[in-house]
């Protein structure tokens, strides 16, 4: 199959977790055989071609009214219209009509979009080629993809967010089929009108191991003395830096604490925070290979105040038989949902204090969240990320799937999904009476309780124990 894969960043331009995601999911596609090509965007007002681990990457060139990944001062009026532009940019049509043309895929999946927006979809539908779109962020629903706004996450867009994300619903339409990293983030869409020709599907973020494949597996290490708490990623309000501070500082009163600090500053903010907690000890290490971190500390924190969409960096931590602990936002307590002693309110800076503190000084409540958490890490395995998307590939192609053979454990139940049976794990598709096969998890229905009915939801294999 000769599948597009779209991001406005790619490999070796990274900003966030999306581009790595598509990455990761497009290497995979290419080694399962298929013809895999990348659709991203220049940082110039040209566009070039390149190769990138065997991917035919093309690169369109940048063509809204400033470049969004160069940091700089912008004022109201031209970022209005850098949104304007961004809804429909009649350039980017032709362009992508033409580069379209030229690859002809069975099938576009466009991911993280801005720059290039739904122009990319209405040139793939004049074209005949079906779309498939995965949700990452709200870029949709708010210009600056975050939903958050004097240092708060909006509950709904705003009206100013709403006018300029009416036309993309109306656009959203020429979707086939939509995939969202967490439920949070679907209802979300779908409360603003998105998508209303497509079913809810979720694929939660897998991330490749960081562990080589020879390595021996990760083995549980009690908490060290002074207890190694870290924050990684970008040191902003929206990934509530000073919410971390103020939680390890209330931590530190009952704990012996040492904090680690990765990632980018670029809002300055690491100098001002280490001289407002004097008695804090904190190693700020900028930019660090993410397996170092987590090898390095005891305990990840997130404590992001906007609503995360997936938050890959806890599953990341669990790798390594370390726990990570969160504040409850956007799609976080969905990854979370089988150790929710790790999860406190949003912004609640005690609750996360005493939750560190915790887990400093007491063993065996460490070990235990530090096990289950590494457990946890086999249900967001690459390998059904990649099983998952294929299908829906496949499916939006109104291509039959090549036969896989599946496990007695795995064979849940198979529904009509398109043109083909696939196997789903029984979270939301109507049914009545039916035994337990999903193993003995207590918040299962037990056999022969009845559930009620509601709609499709694709999750990785490694969930149905």
């Amino acid at each position: 199959m000769k599948i597009t894969l779209c991001a406005n960043r790619f490999p070796p331009n990274i900003v966030g977790g999306g581009e790595v995601m598509v990455h990761s999911l497009a290497v995979a596609l290419k080694d399962r055989g298929h013809d895999v090509s990348v659709l991203t965007l220049s940082n110039a007002r040209h566009g070039s071609f390149r190769k990138q681990d065997a991917l035919d990457v093309y690169e369109l060139p940048n063509l809204n009214v400033y470049d969004q990944f160069h940091h700089g001062e912008r004022g109201r009026v031209i970022k209005m219209l850098f949104g304007v532009v961004d809804t429909f940019n009649p350039l980017m049509l032709l362009l992508a009509w033409k580069r379209l043309g030229q690859i002809a895929p069975d099938v576009l999946c466009t991911n993280t979009i801005k720059g290039m927006g739904p122009a990319l979809w209405i040139a793939a539908r004049l074209r005949g080629v079906p779309i498939v779109h995965v949700n990452h962020d709200y870029w949709l629903l708010c210009p600056r993809s975050t939903m958050f706004r004097n240092d708060h996450a909006c509950a709904s867009p705003c009206r100013e967010c709403r006018t300029v994300s009416r036309p993309k619903a109306w656009f959203s339409r020429l979707v086939d089929q939509v995939v969202s990293v967490t439920g949070f983030v679907d209802d979300r869409h779908r409360a603003a009108g998105f998508f209303p020709k497509t079913s809810r599907k979720i694929i939660h973020l897998a991330p490749e191991p960081m562990r080589a494949a020879h390595a021996s597996p990760a083995v549980f290490r009690a908490q060290r003395t002074p207890f190694r708490v870290g924050f990684i990623g970008r040191t902003d309000t929206t990934k509530g830096i000073e919410e971390f501070f103020a939680s390890v500082a209330h931590a530190a009163k009952s704990s012996d604490i040492e904090v680690h600090v990765a990632g980018k500053d670029n809002e300055q903010r690491m100098p001002e925070l280490i001289a407002r907690y004097p008695h804090l000890k904190v190693t700020y290490h900028g930019f660090m290979k993410r397996e170092l971190f987590f090898d390095l500390v005891d305990l990840t924190v997130l404590t992001s105040m906007w609503d995360e969409p997936g938050g890959t960096v806890s599953v990341e931590a669990w790798e390594f038989c370390k726990p990570s602990a969160t504040f409850a936002t956007g799609g976080l307590p969905e990854v979370f949902e089988r150790v929710p002693e790790l999860v406190v309110p949003r912004g609640n800076v005690k609750a996360m204090g005493a939750l560190i503190a915790r887990l400093a000084n007491e063993k065996p409540f460490y070990e235990g969240l530090a096990r289950r958490c590494h457990a946890e890490r086999s249900r967001f395995t690459p390998r059904d990320h990649v099983d998952e998307f294929e299908q829906i590939f496949y499916s939006a192609a109104k291509q039959d799937a090549p036969f896989m053979s599946v496990s007695a454990e795995e064979r849940d139940i198979r529904i009509p999904y398109k043109d083909q049976a696939k196997p789903i794990r029984i979270d939301g598709v109507p049914y009545e009476n039916k035994a337990r096969v999903d193993g003995d998890d207590p918040r299962r229905a037990a056999d022969g309780d009845k559930r009620p009915g509601t709609y499709a939801s694709i999750h990785s294999r490694g969930d149905r124990q």
